[in-house]
């Protein structure tokens, strides 16, 4: 479960130049509770272990799109998990049968399958913007 959501952690200062980077999270269906992040740089905890992540953040969810700012984010692979932590509990909740009751998203939009780091990859740059659609089911 995506537990433990919390507003930005900080990187140690890099000879690689950091940037400001947006995720712009499409799709969130009401302005109930927070839109949150996980920036992952390794497969390690990928897509639900936010004590893994290199990055946390979360942001009041917005109708249609929510977007996220994140500064000082050095330029790099990344995979990134969204949630629409509507209940703000922190954690993905789900039905008897495992299947989410709150919007997800993976980047790269992983839908349908098991996402995996390597399927979610992508290459971030300063300035870079980010879409990541939620589904809800």
């Amino acid at each position: 479960m995506i537990r433990a959501l919390v507003v930005t952690t900080v990187f140690a200062a890099s000879l690689v130049r950091a940037g400001e980077v947006t995720i712009k999270v499409e799709n969130v269906k009401d302005n109930v509770g927070k839109v949150a992040a996980l920036i992952f740089e390794d497969a390690k905890g990928f897509p639900n272990e936010s004590a893994k992540a290199a990055r946390r953040v979360q942001v009041d969810a917005k109708p249609g799109t929510t977007e996220i700012k994140l500064s000082g984010l050095k330029p790099g692979r990344y995979a990134v998990c969204v949630i629409h932590d509507s209940n703000v509990n922190a954690t993905l909740d789900r039905n008897f049968f495992g299947i989410p009751k709150e919007g997800v998203g993976i980047s790269n939009g992983i839908r349908r399958e098991k996402p995996t780091f390597d399927k979610a990859v992508i290459e971030i740059k300063e300035g870079a913007t980010v879409v990541v659609p939620l589904k809800y089911w």
